[in-house]
């Protein structure tokens, strides 16, 4: 299973000459949530993946991404068809591939009862199979709804999935990666969910058609579909407050087909299917024009 440690692990290997490993913030347990930047342009893109416990899948995904997309640039060797070494001037990527560590951790490992916080949520949350259901983080609220875009239209109480907390932001997973956003002014950010091979770059009716676009690419260079999202996939996410704090192309990406967790089994062919859509979004950050 791909947990926190694990991801460490493959972190610490990347290429120290192409890569630079900080951390943006502490989850409740604390955890370092890890950020992964690298390139060198003006245009900034940035990859997020795991807000949900049970798509560890998408974090070992992006992790890859970075590790063959920066091995690519460094050789000067083409890339699914692309320039790697012409992205990687031209675009600053920032990759937080776990944003909710200690959610993952639940997910892979279940309750510690020896943990304050775990057995504050066997109290709260009504459930004991947290193995085979657990999105949200360790206090039992779910990170992608925590953001500040309809946020009042989430679940009132903690539980193992679209719970939004107290109040907007009040989760240090969700500040984290907020404070980011907001200090680095990006250009472009893409969330990366399971599953469903789908990509989503509305919120409210707020997509430009130049965002659209570059879905619609996304989409051919993935096989993925261009949906409009429905329900509790509309609103209270991370790509919904970026499109309405910035009025800037905002994408979630849901990876693969099946039932979460998708198997670690998976790795090879949703790679295959995201490594082209996320060098199609670098390659359209680096010729987006801004006007806000």
């Amino acid at each position: 299973m791909y947990c926190h440690s694990v991801m460490l692990e493959e972190i610490s290997a990347l290429d120290k000459a192409v890569t630079e490993t900080f951390s943006i913030g502490k989850s409740l347990m604390g955890r370092d949530i890890i950020c992964i930047k690298t390139g060198r342009g003006e245009r900034k893109l940035f990859l997020g993946g795991a807000y949900h416990g049970l798509e560890y899948l998408t974090a070992a995904l992006l992790v890859k991404f970075v590790s063959r997309y920066t091995e690519s640039a460094a050789r000067g060797e083409p890339f699914f068809g692309f320039n790697a070494r012409a992205l990687f001037d031209e675009v600053t990527l920032f990759t937080v591939p776990m944003v909710n560590p200690d959610g993952v951790d639940i997910a892979v490992n279940g309750i510690d009862l020896t943990n304050e916080h775990h057995r504050a949520l066997l109290g709260t949350v009504g459930i004991h199979d947290f193995k085979n259901t657990w999105q949200a983080n360790a206090r039992g609220v779910d990170i992608n709804h925590n953001f500040d875009a309809d946020w009042d239209r989430v679940l009132d109480k903690p539980s193992a999935s679209k719970y939004g907390g107290e109040y907007p932001h009040s989760e240090s997973e969700t500040r984290a990666v907020v404070d980011l956003l907001r200090k680095e002014n990006f250009d472009m950010m893409l969330a990366f969910h399971s599953q469903g091979a789908e990509i989503y770059c509305d919120f409210n009716g707020k997509t430009e058609e130049s965002a659209l676009k570059t879905a619609q690419k996304m989409a051919a260079a993935s096989g993925y579909e261009v949906k409009i999202p429905t329900g509790t996939a509309s609103f209270g996410g991370c790509k919904d407050w970026f499109i309405k704090e910035f009025h800037r192309p905002g994408f979630t990406v849901e990876i693969g087909r099946g039932k979460n967790p998708l198997p670690m089994t998976m790795l090879d062919d949703v790679y295959a299917e995201n490594a082209p859509l996320i060098l199609c979004a670098i390659n359209e950050c680096a010729h987006i024009t801004q006007t806000t």
